[in-house]
């Protein structure tokens, strides 16, 4: 990370932890002292931090974050960060760097993320199961799961326009499904050695499993042949002819059939729920800013537009391709916050 970066990380984190501001539409002043109420548990030219102060950021840390500082010297060195970036920030404004604009366009998008979240906490949408179950009925196919079929092969390859082959291999075939068939139903130890001696599918490995597959699966492996005759078995056990396929033979062994099964709405309900709570929240945010571009009267000049250009070549020094952007160098459009967790 260069200087640059890390001192507007430094001013940025100042910003956050600010304990006050003097605001205009335009223009604002921050105060980087943090708040001195309370025991002081680190201390320095102008500044001072206190165990609440410390104790009340690490609340707002998740459960397993928490856990990296229960020792004394973790949270010393969470401490010594938060000095550093008070260090760090008060000499980047002494030299000027407040108003550099890259700052100012970090604090821009904090400021506006700021605003977002407290207009969509302060609003947040209200869901009734009746609304839930509705939209469940609604999209049972989303949560439907789609039949499977487990079938276990013995493949034998026959190449093109190879009569001779062809003819090799269905004598072969049906030698093997003749052996196949004196097998017990539910023997799929002597089928899978069958395959595995003679299969020329890679599934061979397997002893001829080729696991559980939708329909859809098994015709774009093996073909449409190879899925028909294997949703026509019925009990595991049951074995098929000789299927002729793609690129040559099969005899098809069931193992399981599952049909297609609906997800019930309890078991489905908590993600319907933040489904619709993220749709509203974006719908709440799509129409806030909306509102607040009408207010401003926003428009932008069409014929201008044209004459912003975008140069992709590469300038020296600069890997082709994408690049990953700070979020303050992207797009201007600021991201939802996530719905509060329920």
């Amino acid at each position: 990370m260069n200087h640059r970066s890390l001192l507007r990380i430094a001013c940025l984190a100042s910003v956050l932890a600010a304990a006050a501001c003097s605001r205009s539409s335009e223009k604002v002043t921050i105060d980087l002292k943090r708040p001195s109420q309370g025991t002081p548990v680190a201390t320095y030219a102008g500044g001072v931090i206190t165990v609440e102060e410390v104790n009340k950021m690490l609340a707002q840390m998740p459960p397993m974050v928490r856990l990296r500082y229960q020792a004394p010297a973790q949270k010393k060195e969470f401490i010594e960060r938060l000095a550093r970036l008070d260090l760090l920030a008060r000499e980047a404004a002494k030299r000027g760097h407040a108003t550099d604009p890259d700052v100012v366009e970090s604090l821009k998008n904090v400021l506006a993320q700021k605003l977002v979240k407290d207009e969509l906490d302060a609003k947040p949408p209200n869901l009734t199961d009746e609304e839930l179950q509705a939209w469940y009925d609604a999209h049972t196919a989303d949560f439907t799961r789609p039949e499977t079929i487990r079938v276990s092969t013995i493949f034998l390859a026959v190449p093109e326009r190879d009569a001779a082959r062809a003819k090799t291999q269905q004598a072969k075939a049906d030698k093997l499904l003749a052996q196949a068939q004196k097998l017990k139903a539910d023997d799929f130890a002597a089928f899978g050695q069958l395959a595995k001696a003679n299969s020329d599918d890679p599934s061979k490995a397997l002893e001829g499993d080729l696991r559980a597959l939708t329909l859809s699966d098994l015709t774009s492996r093996y073909g449409p042949e190879v899925a028909q005759a294997a949703q026509a078995l019925k009990n595991p056990g049951d074995l098929s002819g000789v299927v002729h396929a793609r690129n040559g033979l099969h005899i098809l062994k069931l193992r399981a059939h599952t049909p297609p099964a609906q997800a019930p709405f309890t078991e489905v309900k908590g993600q319907i729920k933040t489904r619709l709570l993220n749709e509203r929240r974006n719908q709440a945010y799509e129409k806030f800013l909306a509102d607040l571009k009408a207010r401003a009267n926003f428009q932008v000049d069409e014929e201008a537009l044209k004459k912003v250009l975008v140069d992709a070549t590469p300038k020296p020094g600069e890997a082709p391709g994408p690049r990953a952007m700070m979020p303050e160098q992207g797009h201007p459009p600021m991201p939802v916050p996530p719905p509060s967790r329920q």
